[in-house]
């Protein structure tokens, strides 16, 4: 474990920080993962989904990433809102399939990779992310102590990439004292005319300020530009 948070704290690029975590795993006789990156709503900088794979085909992995087949997986999808560990094949169990869902279970399990561990993995500003850990049989034994390391070092993973991320996500994004109250009243759902009031401004300030915010954030609505400013951390929801 010090080795791997060693080598976790000295990564300064995505791919160094995957390659060390794939080595934990395989010193602990796991050789398939999958790490997969949800960014929160509104953010595009940086915050590209991200998915990774080690030990499958790579001709499964390309279908997966370029079929965008990870917006169907009901796997991740359910880890998205659950707090623990759960086994893949519990799902069925857990969650009502919809008909596409169950397609992409049926084609993953054509290739007889057996059962797995979902590990459902947070990080700051709403990013959610899940790690897949492919077990050899569906009988294979996870003590109780081993899935607690897993998850522990998972977490901290996910904590260091969304860590390197930040370096680049809304980097360039800087809002001022007023644009930023605006758009936090924006965010609660407050008019122009509300908001200029609560401010003991005009309307038309109101308005000249939330058009800089848009362009500041490349957005051209209300509701999107409260999104992508939570998403940002540049106001709180």
């Amino acid at each position: 474990m010090q080795e791997f948070y060693a080598a976790m704290r000295v990564a300064d690029d995505p791919d160094i920080l995957w390659d060390a975590f794939v080595t934990f795993f395989e010193t602990r006789g796991i050789t398939r993962l999958c790490a997969i990156h949800i960014p929160p709503a509104g953010v595009s900088a940086g915050g590209a989904r991200t998915v990774r794979t080690k030990g499958y085909p790579e001709e499964w992995t390309q279908r997966y990433i370029e079929g965008e087949l990870y917006k169907r997986d009901p796997i991740p999808l359910h880890a998205r809102n659950h707090p623990t560990p759960f086994r893949w094949s519990d799902i069925g169990k857990m969650r009502k399939l919809e008909p596409e869902e169950q397609a992409v279970l049926d084609e993953f399990r054509r290739l007889d990779v057996g059962d797995g561990i979902a590990i459902p993995v947070f990080g700051p500003r709403g990013r959610h992310g899940y790690i897949g850990i492919a077990l050899d049989t569906e009988d294979t034994a996870i003590g109780e102590e081993d899935l607690h390391e897993f998850q522990i070092v998972a977490q901290i993973a996910y904590q260091r990439y969304c860590e390197l991320l930040a370096a680049d996500d809304c980097v360039d994004i800087s809002l001022s004292r007023r644009e930023t109250e605006i758009l936090e009243w924006v965010a609660r759902g407050k008019s122009n005319s509300s908001i200029a009031k609560i401010l003991g401004i005009s309307g038309n300030t109101v308005d000249t300020h939330l058009r800089r915010i848009y362009d500041k954030l490349d957005v051209s609505d209300r509701t999107t530009a409260a999104i992508r400013g939570i998403g940002c951390g540049l106001i709180n929801p």
